[in-house]
């Protein structure tokens, strides 16, 4: 879990200080990490989920009473975690409190098995997306370029303020719980599986990769042989005439703008397969490809433990990580100089380079990385309140 953690982390900063993937050349390869780096951060937030309330077995009773506690905790810390980075106005969009959001909304759940909990993910990839589209349409409307709402300081001060937070938190944000939830469901799901098993792990690899190829080429017959694209082209026409290039270019350039909330202005949207969209197309390819990322690192860790694990090392310290790297480019990026890039492969290594070696640094002389010390210790007081005493049997999961 935690080599994936890992790839998880080197994908993120391939999205925040790699090259461009639409400048064509070398700088193409780093397409694939767009929006997948991120899913596969949230579904591996939500196998975390799953083996801190009993993994294969549901914890029940107190036990699991301490559990909801501990994430009903975690999430408004990390909801002012979120905050805080995202006051360092880097230009980043800032993951954190819509993770504490999609917490809350995990601890009903805690009692769900595998089958479960693989059902809600799917149907949840299926009709969230759909039931997005639908409220959004009635009340926020958007096109293609649009700058999401996020959450501030200034919206827990007032109802009004904290009704806003609700609805970016869960529907019109960039990351919103209501279909982030796919991501935690089905990471829940896999926490739920017996992952020392290597015919787990072979299903979990092949399973989702089946998963993803079937998601392209559902995305391509409904964008490309059915006409869903064209549908998409002429929604942005106006738009394209008005920046003198055609629909298909306007569309390639601005695609990431799709982020978290797909455009309203045709069903078609809902169609692209394009990363971070939060379509069920994208959000199926992503969870595909999450669980074959899981299943792979299960598989191959036996042969390559030695030479993975200051990749472990960086992914058992993932939110520190995470955060770090926020820190880092507001303290020393400044605006570029003439001809000067801040994105590019060496900067990219650069990141990558100095975040495994200070992970394994801290590992062996501290252990713990600082911000998970930190989380752990402030969402440890359900033990101490909720005294678990004889723990019954606990029921079989669901496999």
């Amino acid at each position: 879990m935690d080599v994936a953690r890992g790839l998880a982390v080197l994908g993120m900063y391939a999205v925040h200080i790699g090259p461009n993937p639409n400048d064509g050349g070398f700088a193409v390869l780093f397409k694939p990490f767009e929006g997948h780096s991120a899913a596969l951060f949230a579904v591996l937030a939500g196998v975390s989920v799953a083996l801190m309330s009993g993994g294969t077995r549901p914890k029940t009773g107190r036990s699991r009473t301490q559990v909801a506690l501990r994430l009903a905790t975690r999430a408004p810390l990390l909801v002012a975690l979120g905050l805080l980075i995202a006051g360092l106005d880097t230009g980043y969009m800032v993951i954190l409190a819509y993770y504490g959001a999609s917490f809350l909304l995990a601890i009903p759940w805690l009692r769900f098995g595998a089958r479960t909990l693989g059902i809600a993910a799917v149907v949840t990839a299926l009709v969230a997306p759909l039931l997005s589209f639908v409220l959004r349409s009635q009340f926020r409307p958007r096109d293609l370029i649009f700058f999401a709402p996020d959450v501030s300081w200034s919206d827990f001060t007032s109802s009004a303020g904290l009704m806003h937070a609700f609805v970016v938190l869960v529907l019109t944000g960039t990351f919103p719980a209501l279909t982030l939830m796919a991501y935690i469901f089905a990471g829940m799901a896999i926490g739920r599986l017996n992952l020392a098993s290597p015919r787990v792990s072979r299903r979990l690899f092949f399973g989702g990769s089946a998963l993803a190829t079937a998601g392209y080429l559902g995305s391509w017959l409904a964008t490309d042989v059915l006409g869903g694209m064209r549908a998409v082209y002429r929604s942005l026409e106006p738009a394209a005439t008005q920046a003198g290039m055609s629909p298909v270019e306007f569309f390639r350039i601005n695609d990431t703008w799709i982020h978290g909330t797909p455009p309203t202005t045709t069903w078609a949207w809902e169609l692209v397969p394009t990363g971070a969209s939060y379509t069920p197309f994208d959000l199926l390819i992503s969870i595909g490809i999450a669980a074959a990322v899981i299943g792979l690192c299960q598989l191959v860790m036996p042969w390559l433990g030695r030479v993975l694990w200051p990749l472990a090392d960086l992914g058992g310290r993932v939110l520190s990580a995470y955060v770090l790297h926020f820190v880092v480019i507001w303290l020393i990026w400044d605006e570029p100089e003439s001809g000067q890039d801040l994105f590019g492969v060496w900067h990219f290594v650069e990141f990558c380079v100095v975040a495994v070696v200070a992970a394994v640094a801290w590992r062996k002389w501290i252990g713990r990385g600082p911000l998970e010390w930190l989380l752990n210790k402030l969402s440890s007081w359900p033990k101490y309140v909720v005294p678990v005493g004889r723990v019954p049997e606990p029921r079989r999961a669901e496999q």
